[in-house]
């Protein structure tokens, strides 16, 4: 049960990070690389993230 909600809280993180790439991209006119520069995100994050965009 602990490894399901740390899955979902995982997944629900990334999501809140991907909405706000997605924000940054659209209202700054940002590339996704710029935006994850604005928002500091690391390596392992940017690479599931940009395969989510």
């Amino acid at each position: 049960m602990c490894e399901a909600v740390e899955k979902y809280a995982e997944n629900v993180r990334l999501n809140s990070l991907l909405e706000s790439i997605r924000n940054l991209m659209a209202n700054m006119k940002l590339g996704a690389e710029q935006a994850m520069n604005v928002l500091e995100v690391n390596e392992h994050d940017r690479e599931i993230l940009q395969k989510r965009l």
